[in-house]
């Protein structure tokens, strides 16, 4: 029953969110799932074989075509700001799977953004589990307010290093992840936002 009334919440958060004083509906970029009438994954158009899936059998996901507009924004701002080309920022990011719910998640022993750890259990709006597959938080009906963007930069170093992701972001215990990269992150998302995706 509590889980019902979370879900009764969410449906209402995430669908019908307004900005401001005008009361303009933002196109939600998410649709229901449920497993008794889709497929496992869904391949993201557009890209290498990148697919979406969700947590559960019943639940949200983010709609295929503005996933697709998000990564291939990613790319190609990922390629700019880093002096690659844009199909070495596609391989780096071929064949993932994006896992997604409107769940939230907790874990321990994890690093903040200022390489911080945190051993107590703390909410995540993302997890790169290793580099084949990532969860995402859906927090909103739209695709800048989750941690997507965020997590594909742990992808690319994870890829690039062939060891880890640099879990500890812009702290001293691992390598890969400087401010460059968090800048990127928030440019993306307001770049997003601005999209209505």
């Amino acid at each position: 029953m509590r889980l019902k009334l979370i879900y009764t919440a969410l449906f209402i958060f995430l669908i019908l969110p307004i900005r401001g004083c005008k009361n303009e509906v933002i196109a939600p970029s998410i649709i229901e799932y449920d497993c008794r009438k889709d497929i496992n994954s869904t391949l993201i158009p557009g890209t290498p074989g990148i697919k979406i899936k969700s947590s559960r059998c019943s639940d949200y996901i983010f709609k295929p075509d503005k996933m697709s507009a998000a990564i291939n924004l990613f790319v190609e701002k990922y390629s700019q700001k880093f002096d690659l080309k844009k199909i070495d920022v596609w391989n780096s990011l071929s064949d993932l799977t994006i896992e997604v719910s409107i769940i939230p998640r907790t874990v321990v022993n994890v690093y903040d953004i200022n390489g911080k750890f945190l051993k107590k259990e703390t909410p995540v709006s993302g997890l790169a589990f290793n580099e084949k597959l990532i969860w995402v938080e859906i927090r909103t009906s739209q695709i800048w307010s989750s941690s997507l963007i965020h997590e594909l930069v742990h992808i690319i170093i994870w890829r690039s290093n062939g060891v880890h992701g640099d879990p500890d972001h812009e702290g001293t215990q691992f390598s890969g992840w400087n401010s460059k990269h968090t800048k990127l992150i928030k440019d993306i998302n307001i770049e997003l936002l601005e999209l209505d995706i």
